[in-house]
């Protein structure tokens, strides 16, 4: 939505839900997280603050703020507690609201080829998310804290389609001049 469109109320709900809840449920937890002899906070943030991005100031202001609340509290806590937080930020991700087959942009994306959209040309799933979720609560994942993990196929570097639009063309390109510089020389100078 617009912010000029956007009323205080709609900025202030998505906040309190987001932001405040992640605040809220992580200060809740400490004493439970204290005792524990493995402890872990797992935050879920998105990708769509890395960049601007139309229509979702509200979601995008509470999410960075989350992905500050998951670095400042992997810091003091696992200093304090031993406490680590992480965040995962999923992206386009089939069978939820917000993902690409859900209500909110499900219309908008039915038409589109994945793979302008994401560079392994899927759409992610919620087990991909859950997977590393397991990951970071097990041994493996034990020394990663205060930090946001990307889980989106490569789509918010927003580039997929550019390559698979400009990729034949610097491909042939190349081609053609490998041909010129063997003909000439026998021996290829330089690549793209």
């Amino acid at each position: 939505m617009d912010l000029k469109d956007l009323s205080e109320k709609g900025f202030e709900t998505v906040i309190g839900i987001d932001l405040q809840g992640t605040f809220n449920v992580s200060r809740g937890c400490l004493p439970a997280l204290q005792k524990s002899t493995c402890p872990l906070i797992v935050n879920i943030s998105a990708t769509l603050q890395y960049k601007a991005m139309p229509f979702q100031i509200h979601a995008a202001s509470a999410k960075a703020g989350i992905d500050v609340v998951t670095q400042t509290l992997g810091v003091e806590w696992g200093s304090d507690y031993g406490i680590r937080c992480v965040g995962i930020a999923p992206g386009p991700i089939a069978g939820t609201t917000g993902g690409p087959t859900g209500r909110v942009f499900g219309s908008f994306l039915k038409d589109q080829d994945v793979r302008d959209i994401v560079p392994i040309g899927r759409w992610g799933e919620t087990h991909d998310i859950g997977l590393l979720a397991l990951y970071l609560a097990t041994p493996a994942g034990s020394f990663i804290n205060a930090e946001t993990i990307v889980v989106d196929g490569g789509n918010w570097h927003d580039a997929a389609r550019m390559y698979r639009i400009a990729s034949p063309f610097l491909k042939a390109m190349n081609k053609a001049r490998e041909a010129k510089d063997e003909s000439t020389s026998g021996k290829i100078s330089s690549k793209l």
